[in-house]
């Protein structure tokens, strides 16, 4: 009976089957095609500043901020972080590296998967090179690329309860972290804080303070029925 317990523990599923999850997520946006999120961006050397992230599904974001500061990215299933606008640096590599996994929804079925795995080959992180547990903060994660408690690989984060994305290792020391799901200052379907590591040192932060436009299901049937 022991053995069997810590059999079902143990049991990871699949790469396929928990992105499929990752891209089911997006179903409870309904038909929202634009969300904006208003919040504060941090560089590292720099004083944080006023910033809106703007969502577009599928997968394209716009980062705005104080002292004139423009970003944009605009990706493709084939190339999800796809071609940016704007000056090169910190906040611009954030943008690029959490837009394809905060932008999905609206890709048919099929791409879904793809796109997933194309962002995260990007960084070299093969999701079907091995899986692990692991914790983030206080929840549990599916680890993506790599065995137990190996950060040297790259690796997608998935946390076990929701499916969503978690962090991003990648080649060269940059890790991407997306914290603190189910804020009401973001929503449920977006986390509250993204971050940008570069070798052990924060380069980036953006944290949500407000949430526009994301409409679920539920309020869809509601407006369908009046």
């Amino acid at each position: 009976m022991r053995l069997l317990l810590a059999a079902l523990l143990a049991y990871i599923p699949t790469a396929g089957s928990l992105l499929k999850h990752t891209a089911a997520r997006a179903q409870a946006l309904g038909r929202t095609k634009e969300v904006t999120l208003s919040g504060s961006l941090s560089v590292s050397g720099e004083p944080a500043r006023t910033a809106q992230l703007v969502l577009r599904f599928p997968l394209q974001c716009r980062l705005d901020g104080e002292g004139g500061l423009s970003f944009a990215v605009r990706g493709t299933p084939e190339r999800p972080s796809g071609a940016a606008e704007g000056t090169t640096g910190a906040a611009l590599q954030l943008l690029q590296l959490v837009c394809p996994f905060l932008t999905y929804r609206g890709l048919p079925a099929a791409d879904v998967e793809s796109a997933l795995r194309a962002a995260a080959l990007q960084l070299g992180a093969d999701l079907g090179a091995g899986s692990a547990f692991s914790r983030l903060e206080d929840r549990t994660v599916y680890v993506l690329g790599s065995g137990p408690r190996d950060l040297s690989r790259p690796q997608l984060w998935l946390y076990k309860d929701t499916a969503a994305p978690a962090r991003l290792i990648g080649q060269g020391g940059i890790d991407v972290r997306f914290l603190q799901y189910g804020n009401p200052a973001a929503a449920e379907w977006f986390p509250r804080v993204m971050e940008l590591w570069s070798s052990g040192q924060l380069a980036a932060r953006f944290e949500v303070l407000e949430a526009k436009g994301v409409r679920g299901t539920s309020e869809e049937e509601d407006d369908s029925a009046q």
